[in-house]
């Protein structure tokens, strides 16, 4: 079931698929605020997180940490599970936590 950390896009909004290799268990990743989590897939040992963005243009940056555990161990409170994995270790949770909006640098 497809998933949003922050605000799920509007209905009929065009989304673009992107596929996030996370480059390990725990990553931070920036994505638009309007997002959809739709699938998690094995590639070799990493995790890939599939996720449906809005244009960047009209939705603000967000901040979203990634983690991959063992069964059983969410990292935190505020974190969603997004879905699981199976690899050569054995099978993994993947959560993911919205951190926020990026800060504004000017």
């Amino acid at each position: 079931m497809p998933t949003s950390l922050c605000v799920p896009p509007r209905p009929g909004e065009l989304c673009a698929p992107i596929r996030l290799r996370l480059p390990g268990d725990h990553s931070t990743q920036q994505l638009t605020s309007r997002h959809r989590v739709t699938g998690i897939e094995v590639d070799g040992e990493a995790v890939v997180v599939l996720v449906e963005i809005t244009d960047p243009a009209t939705s603000r940056p967000i901040d979203v940490r990634f983690d991959v555990v063992a069964p059983g161990e969410p990292p935190g409170a505020r974190s969603v599970l997004l879905g699981t994995a199976e690899r050569r270790t054995g099978k993994s949770e993947i959560y993911g936590t919205y951190l926020g909006v990026v800060a504004d640098e000017n």
